[in-house]
């Protein structure tokens, strides 16, 4: 029979029939997401895992391209007027809802007023400052029906600014600006609140969620460019850990990871080189001091000799190879701007620590009465790796005795906050926008983020005067000087910046680090 089959075949001439007319199954892109989402809740959302699986279900009315430019999103197109403080949007005709429904302009208006009630407990709040109002809103001087959003028509956004801000339409592509759907606010639990917050206006809708496991999402066919979005399924597949990843895509059960392990990279490019991209991006990695009480409040002795003693050329060499040692908070090329750095920065490394451990002295410290500190940090084996450095640094050139302190992910999130628990603490920073004030901003006094606890009122002057200065230029160099202060002042301990690193399958197309390191699964295709 099987002889027989194939003379068959062998003897019809026809065309073979097109791909479509085969019934075969929906080929599911399967990205690694090493951690579990907080929520996919867009305006509670303010963690990675969370964000990354979100900017795939919601679009705001801007959105950023597969280079990480800005292009319209939701709404088609828009105007400034002359003084760059107001602009209006205008929603793309016929722009719906997964479920059908239409998207309106006041649905827009109600989910910013969302993202800033301080009901709404947003931890990315601050990221719509530069809004009429929305200052007084968070900080709960204001209704939020008074900050300066205005629906003018069901297709038309006016947004006021407190000054220009071209990066703002940056702002507005991430997830703290998405819609609210009818304006009603989500009043079930978080967790219900993950399962049911649908109807979306992104590129993809939920499809099933498997806590611990899996997220999956299908393409949404009502989204307005739907046709050209090219991957009908994607699966964020949980990974235990970076390690756990790198196996999983090794074994063919991943398409794309989220990172690699540090430790692992060389031995990886070798052998999966064309695999392997790494590109600079916008984030620094750095050390939180604890400013609410002893030791760190008012030995500012202290926080220069810790700083002065890590070891950043070793880490970026040996620990985290490819790095770039960190010696300014505000990244390498944020918006064009120039950071200022540490005087000691010149000096060569004996001289370094022989006046750290002057510091150190007189500060009330030495080797036979050392401090003891609690560093606290997320338990993953490269922040562990790079604690173990810092902590050995402070004990070879000053004595310093650590107890090291970790917790899984979720749980550092919520830990950083307590600080009882801990006197210093690993962070890490990516730019929410292309510009030295998204760093900045982050140790301002009212920020959710100032984990420090810093406040000094010469560093909030020069940020609070940038805000509202209309010369680029002056602006720069207001924001230039308010990081010196905060250098000077020594809250934290800048250790590196960051460098986006992934593995991306040979027949997988679209994807490239961006400096933001974002990648929308809308942007990519199978080759």
């Amino acid at each position: 029979m099987l002889v027989l089959v194939g003379g068959l075949v062998a003897c019809d001439h026809r065309k073979p029939p097109s791909q479509s007319v085969y019934k075969t199954a929906t080929r599911v892109l399967r990205r690694g997401l090493p951690g579990e989402p907080r929520t996919l809740d867009p305006h509670l959302a303010d963690d990675e895992f969370s964000l990354q699986v979100i900017r795939d279900l919601y679009e705001g009315l801007t959105a950023e391209d597969a280079a990480g430019k800005i292009e319209p999103g939701a709404a088609v197109s828009w105007t400034i007027n002359d003084s760059g403080t107001s602009y209006v949007f205008h929603l793309r005709p016929g722009a719906k809802w997964s479920n059908g429904a239409p998207l309106t302009a006041g649905e827009f208006v109600e989910g910013l007023r969302r993202a800033v009630d301080p009901k709404t407990g947003s931890g990315d709040a601050e990221l719509l400052a530069v809004i009429r109002g929305a200052s007084d809103v968070i900080a709960g001087r204001k209704k939020a029906s008074e900050l300066g959003v205005t629906a003018l028509d069901d297709s038309s956004v006016r947004i006021d600014l407190e000054h220009p801000a071209p990066f703002v339409l940056q702002v507005l592509s991430q997830p703290i600006a998405a819609p609210l759907y009818d304006g009603k606010p989500v009043t079930s639990s978080p967790s219900q609140a993950d399962r049911d917050r649908g109807p979306y206006d992104g590129a993809y809708v939920l499809a099933d969620r498997v806590p611990g496991s899996f997220i999956e999402l299908s393409r949404n066919p009502n989204y307005w460019n739907s046709s050209k979005v090219a991957i009908d399924r994607v699966r964020y597949v949980n990974a235990e850990s970076e390690t756990t990843e790198l196996h999983e895509y090794i074994a063919g059960q991943l398409d794309m990871t989220s990172t690699v392990p540090l430790a692992d990279l060389g031995r990886i490019t070798q052998i999966l080189g064309k695999e392997v991209q790494v590109a600079t991006t916008l984030g620094t990695i750095y050390l939180a001091l604890n400013l609410s009480k002893p030791p760190f409040a008012g030995n500012h002795d202290l926080r220069e000799a810790l700083s002065i003693a890590v070891d950043r050329q070793l880490i970026a060499e040996h620990v985290m190879t490819g790095v770039e040692p960190a010696y300014a908070f505000v990244a390498q090329g944020a918006g064009g701007y120039a950071p200022p750095k540490y005087d000691w920065m010149s000096w060569d490394r004996d001289r370094q620590l022989a006046y750290a451990r002057v510091l150190y002295a007189r500060a009330g410290y030495s080797e036979k009465n050392p401090i003891h500190l609690r560093l606290y940090f997320p338990s993953r084996d490269a922040i562990q790796r790079t604690m173990i450095a810092v902590a050995a640094s402070w004990e070879e050139h000053l004595g310093v005795v650590s107890e090291l302190i970790s917790d899984e992910f979720q749980v550092f999130l919520g830990g950083r906050k307590d600080r009882s628990r801990w006197d210093v603490a690993w962070l890490r920073w990516n730019a929410d926008y292309d510009d030295p004030s998204s760093f900045l901003d982050v140790l301002a006094p009212a920020s959710s983020q100032n984990d420090p606890d810093y406040v000094n009122p010469s560093f909030s002057a020069l940020i609070q005067r940038a805000t509202t200065e209309p010369l680029p230029e002056v602006r720069m160099n207001d924001l230039r000087n308010a990081e010196q202060v905060m250098l000077d002042d020594y809250p934290i301990i800048p250790i590196y910046f960051t460098r986006g690193r992934r593995l991306v399958k040979p027949y997988l197309g679209g994807a490239q680090i961006t400096p933001m390191n974002r990648t929308y699964s809308k942007n990519l295709f199978w080759k």
